[in-house]
């Protein structure tokens, strides 16, 4: 233990000068009936919440009562309330666009089943345009930068006209301008350039930590974002999991920095798999009150809020 921590501290002074952030866990929220949490998003005065192995959208107050829940996907494949791990899409990465839409994304990391995006419709009723992007995907798969590494989505945020896919195991993000994303998905236009930047996150007990969520505050040109450690070398298999952080990287002159800050997310009886991450209010200039959501690959699904001091 005393090796790990020195290890962490070690990781954590390497990303930058500055002091690590704070968290807080203000209280924990056990989410009834939601299996399998794996991305919450503020949307309005609203908090949305999708599983990986849930064919639901769930809209949830801010205390953790399930307002309702839409079929965002099939039920046939139902098990008790978890869809089947070979058939399940896998979605993963969750954010919202405006108070009207919210944007929904299967890992990829089996395809064609998890290769699906949704572009979800919240004003008045909730409507869904599903796409197949198994070509988007394999256009990710086939990059260089991804070499002996499996595509696994597990974050999406928006910033101004641009659009940032998270990857989980190589740490990777995908960089899109939304609107020619959208374009090559409608076949409109071919497929769009991106760019792409890989991150070193912590590692706990010789694993590195994945990304698992994402998003990003445009008047503060920063990206928050969760990662969290499991034990095992796919995309595809669970592992032991074996804890969690939060970090935030700056944006500079519309560029995400080399440079991040990065804390512990404090467990509570077991360590914590943090699924994602979504800002509930801005308190202060540098401090806001934030949601979390956790799995543990039982189906049971966690919601933390939390303080973020940066």
């Amino acid at each position: 233990m005393k090796l790990l921590i020195i290890s962490l501290f070690l990781t954590l002074a390497s990303t930058c000068n500055r002091q690590p952030l704070k968290l807080q866990v203000i209280n924990t929220q056990l989410l009834q009936d939601v299996p399998s949490a794996s991305g919450i998003t503020k949307s309005g005065d609203s908090f949305y919440v999708v599983g990986d192995d849930s064919p639901y959208l769930f809209e949830v107050k801010g205390d953790g009562e399930i307002l309702n829940k839409t079929a965002i996907y099939s039920t046939a494949l139902l098990e008790g309330n978890r869809l089947d791990k070979v058939k399940k899409p896998d979605f993963e990465a969750l954010e919202t666009i405006n108070n009207n839409e919210i944007l929904a994304f299967g890992s990829g990391a089996k395809s064609p089943e998890r290769d699906i995006f949704l572009h979800i419709y919240t004003k008045d009723s909730v409507s869904i345009k599903t796409y197949q992007i198994t070509e988007f995907y394999d256009n990710l798969r086939k990059h260089s930068i991804l070499k002996d590494a499996h595509l696994n989505i597990e974050g999406v945020a928006l910033y101004h006209k641009n659009i940032y896919l998270f990857n989980r195991g190589k740490n990777v993000i995908f960089n899109f301008v939304y609107s020619d994303l959208l374009d090559f998905l409608e076949n409109r236009k071919p497929f769009p350039a991106f760019t792409t930047m890989a991150y070193e996150l912590p590692k706990i007990d010789g694993y590195q930590s994945g990304f698992s969520g994402a998003t990003i505050l445009e008047d503060e040109n920063l990206v928050i974002f969760t990662a969290s450690v499991e034990k095992t070398g796919t995309a595809y298999n669970d592992g032991e999991i074996a804890g969690s952080f939060i970090g935030v990287i700056p944006i500079v002159n519309g560029t995400f920095s080399k440079q991040y800050r990065v804390a512990p997310i404090p467990n509570s009886d077991e360590p914590l798999k943090v699924e994602s991450v979504t800002v509930a209010n801005k308190i202060a200039h540098n401090k806001f009150e934030v949601a979390l959501v956790t799995d543990d690959d039982k189906g049971n699904s966690l919601r933390l809020n939390c303080l973020l001091k940066l």
